[in-house]
Order: C-alpha cells, then sequence, then structure tokens
C-alpha cells in the first residue's frame, strides 16, 4: 500500500501544471495528512521530489529523470549501437567500443571485438577518465566550441610520451577536432596503441558519449585511420538519429501510460 501511495503521488505531479502541498496530496489521494507528509518526505530526500521553500509545494525532482537517463545509456543505447559496432569491427579489423560519459568519467557500455587476433580489447564496464584519449578530445572539443571555451584552461595529463603537452598544441588539435567531426588517439594514452572516433549526441546536440575504433599502432597507422573517419562518422550520424527517435517514442509511451494508469 505504501508503495502503491507513492506511486500514485508521483503521477498526480507529474500531471499537475504547479506544485501541490501537502494538503492537496493527502486530498487527491484520499490518505491521512500524516501518510502523506511522510510518503512526499521520504520521496524528497531519495531525489524523486522538490520541495519550494516558500511555498510548501512539491514538484518532481531529478531522481525519476536521472535514473531514465542510466536506463537509456545503459540499455538502449548500446542495444540501438550494436549492430554499427559489429559493421565497423568487421570493416575495419578493429575493435568498436562505445562509450558514454558520466560526470568525469567516460564508461565502457558496448564492444565488439577484433575479428583479428591479438587486437585491443577492454571489458564492458570499464571506466576512463574523462581526459582520456579520443573521448577526452571529444568532450574536450565540444566545451571548446562554447562562447566562453576559447581556449583550454589547461592540458590534459600525459600518459605517454607522446602525449601532447603544450597548450598552444592542445588547442589546435581541439580545433582540428572541431572542424572535421573526428579525434585520432596516436599512442598518447597507451603506448602501441591507437585509435578513432566520433561523438555520438542526443537530441540537443550535447555529446552523450563516442564510438571508437582501436587496434595496434604496427597494424593502424595515421593514414589508414584517416580512411575510417567516414565509416565512424556515418555510424555515430545513424546511431544519434536512432537514439532520437527512441527518445521521443520513449516520452510519448511514458505519458500515454501516466494518463491511462497502464
Amino acid at each position: 500500500p505504501a508503495v502503491d501511495r507513492a506511486l500514485r503521488m508521483l503521477v498526480t505531479l507529474q500531471k499537475s501544471n504547479g506544485g501541490r502541498t501537502v494538503s492537496d496530496l493527502a486530498r487527491d489521494l484520499a490518505i491521512p495528512k500524516s501518510s502523506a507528509h511522510q510518503i512526499a518526505a521520504t520521496l524528497r530526500y531519495h531525489g524523486f521530489l522538490e520541495q519550494d521553500k516558500h511555498t510548501r509545494s512539491y514538484r518532481l525532482g531529478p531522481g525519476l529523470g536521472n535514473m531514465l537517463s542510466h536506463r537509456r545509456l545503459h540499455v538502449e543505447l548500446p542495444a540501438l549501437a550494436r549492430p554499427y559496432l559489429e559493421r565497423l569491427a568487421e570493416t575495419a579489423r578493429m575493435t568498436a567500443l562505445l562509450g558514454v560519459r558520466e560526470a568525469d568519467h567516460v564508461v565502457l557500455v558496448a564492444k565488439v571485438e577484433s575479428p583479428t587476433p591479438f587486437d585491443i580489447s577492454a571489458p564492458i564496464g570499464h571506466v576512463l577518465d574523462i581526459n582520456a584519449g579520443v573521448f577526452g578530445k571529444l568532450f574536450a572539443a565540444e566545451q571548446h566550441e562554447e562562447p566562453s571555451g576559447n581556449m583550454p584552461i589547461a592540458v590534459p595529463p600525459a600518459y605517454t610520451s607522446k602525449s601532447i603537452t603544450g597548450l598552444n598544441e592542445y588547442t589546435r588539435e581541439l580545433r582540428t577536432v572541431e572542424k572535421h567531426g573526428y579525434a585520432l588517439d596516436l599512442e598518447e594514452y597507451l603506448d602501441g596503441v591507437v585509435a578513432i572516433g566520433a561523438p555520438v549526441r542526443d537530441v540537443r546536440g550535447h555529446i552523450l558519449g563516442a564510438i571508437c575504433l582501436v587496434g595496434l599502432a604496427v597494424s593502424h597507422g595515421r593514414q589508414q585511420l584517416t580512411e575510417l573517419e567516414r565509416p565512424v562518422r556515418a555510424a555515430c550520424e545513424a546511431l544519434c538519429q536512432d537514439f532520437g527517435t527512441s527518445t521521443n517514442q520513449a516520452m510519448n509511451s511514458t505519458d500515454t501510460a501516466l494518463e491511462t494508469g497502464a
């Protein structure tokens, strides 16, 4: 019964044009005011509700959105990306990875191993620093595009002897990434390992993560990587479109379910 009341409270607030006080919620749900207060306070504690400081009324908080976003990035996006990763891995003879951004790091959420033996691999769930390799350049380039981001504040830490360490050189690199829409990693994150990647964006154009191809430097030089730019970017653009369509469908389905009580 308590769970049922909590869920009905969330649905009530979702349908409400403005906030609802404890008295309003108790009346809406036909429950005692003390019960409404306890449920609302608990949902607020866990981030599912917010309370106005002046009116003391409640409204939906960020908790539900955060859970939905996490599911979409870790379940739906990898499933949509799988066919594209398979084609890229087969075409390039490299390992294809999908990483998504979470706070100050990147999480690998999908992969297709290279069909070539003794190539590079990484487990799903592996966490990378936000500055690492291709991912770092793509996210930094997005900040560089913003009006306040004309110059990077600092250069990321050097991971190898080939990492970029000069601010001017790093800035030029970001401008190149911004201009061409993809990034290269030429043994800058791991010795002997190269990569090429392009951004995966949401419906607002913000970077969620990236698809990248990773391989051994002895097998893939700059020229070979550059030749893969078009299929990598095409895969990312198609995935962005799929994800945007899926987002709209998910929003419509959620609205319908809430309206019908399904």
